[in-house]
């Protein structure tokens, strides 16, 4: 028997069986099984190439503001990574992101009878501020117009900070000028929706976040972890809301379901379609990589590398971004606490990585 040169042989044969051994598909976006709801798979399994996947999440990891990255096809997790010290069970405040929530919410309320259409006169549920120094046309607005950002209010990086900083937002913001007729034309201002988030409470007798916890976070299976009020008490209509990543992916799941889950219909279908429906009618309008861009019922239309997406849209690069050609879900949440230019470049850089890398891996 021959011992002498055994060793080298059985090292030889240690590292072959180790390396057969070692799942090939485990990165370090490679999504964990948990209890909540997702099913999970890998990459290729999806017809998703894991090599370009895995050049989308080294270039995420770079950035310094992004707190995660998620990506959803044929309703698995395919891959979640998270960085700069955020964990999964974080809850991130999802900015702008929860006026698409809300949107969802308003559906739900005209279906319980909460509200009677969105033709109704917005200013009719707050008797209390109307006076007759208010612009006549004030009046004229509609909660359709909240709903699609037209009530004539001028935009958020004129209009936030006065408000947020007075002692009575829903006053303050009735009582801003109008720099155009309601109807007119689409000017962002989230004010505007917490108008909305107002009238919901006003509408039900129960608060905004009631609404939600009954209506869609139960039967969704997502908790809203923290949502800040106004001075009043109201909920904030479209902004400072917490959700985790994967929460944040479940509600994507469900609008690219139709607002139906496990046989339940949470959100109407035909509310659904309505607010994917494109109600700015730009022309040829291209924001870093998305292209032909407008606006729905709180939600943003467009395209990326030819597929048609719509997406929620936080500050900072909070984002659900839906791709209905390819079963696709992609969530990023990132740092919230930038300037409105450093906000926005943050956001193109995020779309961009989701644009060349992750939508830029599926196969078919």
């Amino acid at each position: 028997m021959i011992v002498r040169n055994s060793f080298p042989l059985l090292l030889a044969l240690l590292l072959f069986h180790a390396c057969v051994q070692s799942p090939t598909n485990v990165h370090p976006f490679t999504a964990s099984p948990l209890d909540d709801g997702w099913p999970v798979s890998n990459p290729a399994d999806q017809n998703l190439d894991p090599r370009i996947l895995a050049e989308g999440y080294a270039a995420a990891e770079k950035l310094p503001y992004t707190y995660s990255l998620l990506v959803v096809r044929n309703g698995y997790l395919v891959a979640e990574q998270y960085f700069n010290g955020n964990r999964r069970e974080k809850p991130n405040n999802i900015m702008s992101v929860s006026k698409s929530i809300l949107s969802g919410l308003v559906g739900i309320s005209l279906r319980e009878g909460f509200l009677d259409s969105l033709d109704q006169n917005a200013l009719s549920f707050f008797p209390e501020y109307d006076s007759p120094s208010l612009d006549p046309r004030k009046h004229e607005i509609t909660l359709r117009h909240l709903i699609t950002m037209r009530a004539g209010f001028d935009r958020d990086e004129r209009t936030y900070f006065p408000v947020y900083n007075s002692s009575d937002w829903i006053k303050a913001t009735l009582e801003l000028p109008l720099l155009f007729t309601p109807g007119e034309r689409m000017s962002y201002t989230t004010f505007g929706t917490h108008l909305l988030s107002a009238i919901l409470t006003k509408s039900s007798d129960q608060s905004t976040l009631d609404i939600a916890r009954t209506y869609l976070c139960e039967p969704l299976g997502i908790s809203v972890h923290f949502w800040q009020q106004d001075p009043q008490g109201y909920y904030f209509g479209g902004n400072n809301m917490g959700l985790t990543a994967r929460e944040m992916a479940r509600f994507g799941y469900l609008y690219l379901k139709g607002g139906e889950l496990n046989g339940s219909q949470i959100i109407p279908r035909r509310w659904v379609e309505e607010s994917l429906t494109n109600y700015t009618n730009w022309q040829h309008l291209s924001w870093g990589d998305v292209n032909e861009y407008n606006y729905g019922y709180l939600w943003w239309l467009g395209e990326i590398r030819t597929h048609r997406v719509y997406f929620a849209l936080g500050h900072g690069g909070q984002l659900i971004i839906n791709v209905p050609q390819a079963g696709m879900i992609v969530v990023s949440t990132a740092n919230p606490d930038f300037d409105w230019v450093t906000a926005d470049e943050h956001e193109r850089a995020i779309i961009h990585i989701i644009a060349k890398y992750i939508l830029g891996s599926v196969k078919g």
